[in-house]
């Protein structure tokens, strides 16, 4: 499932003819071609990829550092 934001509430765009609108700033789909579509828009960014991108690994994290004893 592909996950859009916008940051007009009511974005609107066509896709071979058939008229589809962002609700509340947000849309989800699941068919390739609207996809295709949204990811050339420049008022849409696709989120879903972006949270995994996100999420860190345990190792990734970094180390704690310890006060010195000065």
């Amino acid at each position: 499932m592909a996950v859009f934001q916008s940051k007009y509430r009511e974005l609107s765009f066509y896709v071979n003819g058939v008229k589809h609108s962002f609700a509340s700033g947000s849309f989800s789909t699941d068919d390739e071609e609207v996809i295709a579509v949204l990811e050339t828009l420049t008022d849409a960014v696709r989120v879903d990829e972006q949270s995994e991108e996100i999420e860190m690994k345990p190792e990734d994290k970094p180390k704690s550092r310890k006060a010195s004893a000065k």
